[in-house]
């Protein structure tokens, strides 16, 4: 059912874009499309990917699950399918922790690991969120928009922080509810109480995002949204973000209005922002595809 309603919602956005946003114009912008820039754009694209693959990778190590990085990548691949193009009941995030549980790892290790490499991930985005603001003209993003913004990333960041304590306090433990909290936090501390492996994987979380920034510069300069990467820095992160919240199917009709949004705020024409969120969404279909060949050739099937 909720799948359902996420669908729904992706449909009614789209429907109410393409009636409100010159569509002939959108599809003719996206088969005008520079196909090198394109092509190129879901070369950058998988090595995002990729680079997340790896970032996981580190997150399970040091959790004492030593399978190799192809073991990880092919799984990362196989929950990005389930998140791009299935409207199943179960999502990426829960055939991972399916997939490393059904090769050892006990089924509270595996949670507490994709939340880990979830929380991780996310403050990376935040974090070019917040050099985006610092990187955009000061009058750029209405005031409203800005500080719940910079809001987000204070408390997420707060957030953050305190896991890597939380498992100090003894109290915690005393309930079941709050015990996962205390535990989630000693698989916290286990991964980043060292400073250079906090570095590290933030470092890798923001390498996943720029390059996903990066994807929809190509993708724009692609339909002639010819502005300089120094725009694209300081407007794609926030359309970035708002696509994760689980409000719609994979992030379609979000992703649009978003862009379209903020791009107005530069007088882009509506119909190539279109056009460039269309073609990113399909890009992000194309990189999931490496998942369809990864998940045939698995032992453990669930679906």
């Amino acid at each position: 059912m909720k799948n359902l309603v996420k669908i729904l919602l992706s449909l009614l956005i789209l429907a109410f874009l393409f009636h409100e946003v010159d569509m002939g114009a959108a599809l003719k912008t996206m088969k005008q499309a520079n196909p090198l820039l394109l092509a190129a754009a879901l070369g950058v694209q998988l090595l995002s990917q990729t680079v997340a693959a790896w970032r996981w990778t580190l997150i399970m190590r040091k959790l004492g699950f030593e399978h190799d990085l192809g073991f990880y990548l092919r799984s990362y691949f196989k929950g990005t399918l389930f998140n791009q193009l299935l409207p199943t009941s179960i999502g990426g995030d829960a055939y991972r922790v399916a997939e490393v549980h059904a090769h050892g790892a006990p089924l509270k290790e595996a949670f507490y690991a994709i939340f880990i490499d979830r929380i991780v991930g996310l403050v990376g985005l935040l974090l070019l969120n917040l050099f985006a603001i610092l990187w955009a003209p000061h009058d750029l993003y209405p005031t409203i928009i800005l500080y719940t913004i910079l809001a987000v990333i204070l408390g997420t960041l707060v957030g953050f922080v305190l896991l890597l304590w939380l498992h100090r306090y003894s109290p915690l433990y005393r309930w079941r509810f709050t015990r996962l909290f205390a535990e989630l936090s000693e698989r916290f501390w286990r991964v980043y109480h060292q400073p250079r492996d906090l570095l590290v994987q933030l470092g890798l979380s923001l390498l996943t995002h720029l390059l996903g920034m990066l994807v929809l510069f190509g993708i724009g300069h692609a339909v002639g949204i010819n502005e300089p990467i120094g725009i694209y820095l300081a407007l794609t992160p926030i359309a970035i973000l708002l696509t994760i919240l689980p409000i719609t199917f994979a992030g379609w009709g979000v992703r649009e209005s978003t862009l379209i949004g903020l791009f107005m705020l530069i007088g882009t024409p509506e119909p190539k922002v279109l056009a460039m969120s269309l073609l990113y969404g399909i890009i992000l279909v194309f990189a999931a595809l490496p998942g369809v060949v990864f998940y045939l050739q698995s032992r453990h099937r669930w679906l």
